[in-house]
């Protein structure tokens, strides 16, 4: 049996029944109100077995059908990566299985259940493994005979190391590909092979040691798959706007508003979640209000995100506001009108300007996402982080700088009579590289070793987060000026305190691992220069653990982020894996992974004719 058969095998039996049996399973056990010493390890099984599966969908799997059709790709250290997760699993395994007695009439289904699992690691252990690794030795050996038809494998370059092997989504027809990230003198380029396309590139970084640092301790601190905390609920898929860069290809089929009841599900079932009202323009839906609503009395964090349009309007500004709404994320794109055509169609900044004005009279906490384009309007990242710093901007708690990219509207025209905004794209690296040019006092290192520290706190919180999400954080005066965080903290010593948390990570429990890191934070905070603000610290760490709920971050501290949409350029799946926002569509339903959700809508799109724009704008 080939490798390729063997592969269906499994995806079409173990896959399959696991994937159906954890869900049932899940909703069984949830039904009898287990005790503790069920619920807990059917839980970790059930979270890493999810997240392997879909390494081995997305990542191993294809990487094994690629070197079997011609292709010479290093699965072994994909397979070494797999076999750890089974001895892993094998633990989860026993534990469960201990637990099952608890079960009630459900014991012989969770014992079924797990003699399936046995039988799928032994199946990939003893058949598929050394099947594909001999495939993999002929191949490199030169033995092995090349079919005819055979794409030409990629030529291997003294000028970069390979940094990690993943998947990654074919630029052109968006199918699951074999990818590299290598890392070059002057660059870091995830690198895309399709056999039907050739292959593609996609810039990551233009500071390779920085890139490379703080990728290889994102996946030493982030090796568990946590829960969702944060979802996109994608109300509507109009928009009273035809902005050339949608994501959401707004406008464009006639597709219903979303039914509410999978919202109304979630909220019954979760507490201290983010919801992030959204997608395309949310203010359209007649009955936001009452979801805002229905969120903040279910005990969740209610986060809309707008063009802003309708809030310049002050009476229905006052309305969302009464509704209670934590957070709106704003749209602005900065001060430059051209640009603003040229992102949006349309000159917005007075309409902006005055859904600011009455978020700060309402008293609404703010986030700004700024759509950074390369070439476009660069100079706006400085400008308005300067604007938020304002003393009347208070209200304004977060800069969010969004690299431009291929989704939607703009893959779209791209596609059909080119544009020349394909040539724009940013990813988080470069528009920190801006900042740190247009802002003398924040420095490179600085951020790198800030992001190590957010990393390393969000792991022992258990959060999930993107890697292509970083952060930084300054201090406000009176007078619109700031100090970076690192003339507050000793930088050097909480890189130090972060690289001590990820070792223990690896060899120590945990606990000891998290217990360690708050010890070495709470040194920090006897330097003098942190004493006026060490309760302003313990409450952003009490956010990080509860949901960034804005509203609660302190009037003296600015977040910024660095940020970048997955698209199929720059799709990576071990880093999808840990996509810090689930996502609910009409089109996807719910989705763990809001990247996936952005590639499989990608994917969806290329298979219509209708272009953007082509139902109309909905200017209610």
């Amino acid at each position: 049996m080939s490798c390729a058969e063997q592969i269906l095998a499994i995806l079409d039996t173990h896959h399959a029944f696991e994937k159906a049996e954890l869900k049932r399973l899940g909703q069984a056990i949830a039904e009898m109100d287990a005790s503790p010493r069920l619920t807990a390890p059917f839980a970790h099984l059930r979270n890493f077995l999810e997240a392997h599966m879909m390494k081995e969908e997305q990542i191993l799997f294809p990487s094994i059908q690629a070197l079997e059709g011609g292709q010479f790709l290093d699965i072994s250290c994909m397979i070494g990566g797999m076999r750890h997760e089974h001895d892993e699993l094998s633990t989860y395994e026993v534990a469960l299985r201990s637990a099952a007695r608890d079960a009630g009439p459900l014991e012989d289904d969770i014992l079924a259940f797990l003699d399936d699992l046995v039988e799928h690691a032994r199946k990939e252990e003893e058949e598929l493994f050394p099947a594909a690794l001999a495939l993999y030795e002929a191949r490199a050996s030169g033995s092995a005979p090349q079919p005819a038809a055979a794409a030409p494998a990629p030529t291997t370059s003294t000028t970069y190391r390979v940094a990690r092997r993943t998947q990654g989504r074919c630029e052109e027809c968006v199918r699951p590909v074999p990818a590299e990230l290598r890392v070059y003198d002057d660059r870091v380029d995830l690198a895309k092979l399709c056999p039907e396309h050739g292959e593609t590139v996609q810039l990551m970084s233009r500071s390779p040691e920085y890139w490379a640092e703080l990728d290889e301790y994102y996946f030493r601190v982030n090796s568990e798959n946590y829960p969702q905390r944060d979802y996109i609920v994608r109300m509507t898929e109009s928009c009273n706007l035809d902005c050339p860069i949608c994501l959401a290809k707004a406008n464009t089929e006639e597709t219903p508003d979303l039914d509410l009841s999978g919202l109304e599900k979630l909220l019954s079932e979760r507490r201290g979640i983010k919801v992030d009202l959204m997608a395309a323009e949310p203010t359209l839906r007649a009955d936001l209000e009452d979801w805002i609503r229905k969120v903040k009395a279910s005990g969740n964090i209610a986060a809309l995100h707008t063009n802003g349009l309708k809030l310049a309007n002050r009476e229905y500004a006052k309305k969302i506001a009464a509704a209670g709404v934590d957070e709106v994320f704003l749209q602005f794109d900065g001060f430059d009108e051209e640009a603003n055509k040229a992102l949006r169609g349309q000159p917005l900044l007075k309409a902006r300007m005055k859904a600011i004005d009455n978020l700060r009279e309402l008293g609404v906490s703010t986030s700004l996402i700024v759509v950074i384009a390369r070439g476009l309007n660069e100079e706006q990242v400085g400008e308005t982080f300067r604007f938020a710093l304002r003393p009347e901007n208070t209200h304004i708690k977060e800069v969010f700088y969004l690299g431009l990219r291929m989704l939607g509207s703009l893959r779209d025209s791209a596609k059909a009579e080119g544009n020349p905004l394909a040539d724009s794209t940013l990813m988080p690296d470069e528009i920190i590289e801006m900042l740190t040019e247009q802002e003398a006092p924040i420095r490179r290192d600085d951020v790198r070793a800030f992001n190590k520290l957010y990393f390393a706190m969000l792991s022992a919180l258990k959060v999930k987060k993107c890697l292509y999400v970083q952060h930084y954080l300054v201090i406000r005066d009176d007078k619109g000026g700031y100090r970076p965080v690192s003339e507050l903290m000793d930088m050097a010593s909480m890189e130090a305190a972060a690289e001590r948390y990820a070792n223990r990570v690896d060899h120590d429990h945990p606990f000891l691992a998290k217990a360690g890191l708050l010890k070495e934070l709470s040194k920090q905070g006897l330097r003098p220069a942190m004493w006026p603000l060490l309760k302003d610290f313990v409450q952003l760490e009490r956010l990080m653990e509860n949901g960034m709920n804005l509203a609660e971050v302190p009037q003296r501290m600015l977040l910024l982020g660095f940020i970048t949409a997955c698209d199929p350029h720059n799709f990576d799946a071990d880093v999808a894996v840990n996509c810090g926002k689930g996502e609910l569509s009409v089109d996807g339903g719910f989705i763990e992974s809001g990247a996936v959700a952005n590639v499989n809508r990608e994917a969806r799109f290329d298979e219509t004719d209708k272009r953007p724009g082509a139902r109309g704008r909905k200017r209610d």
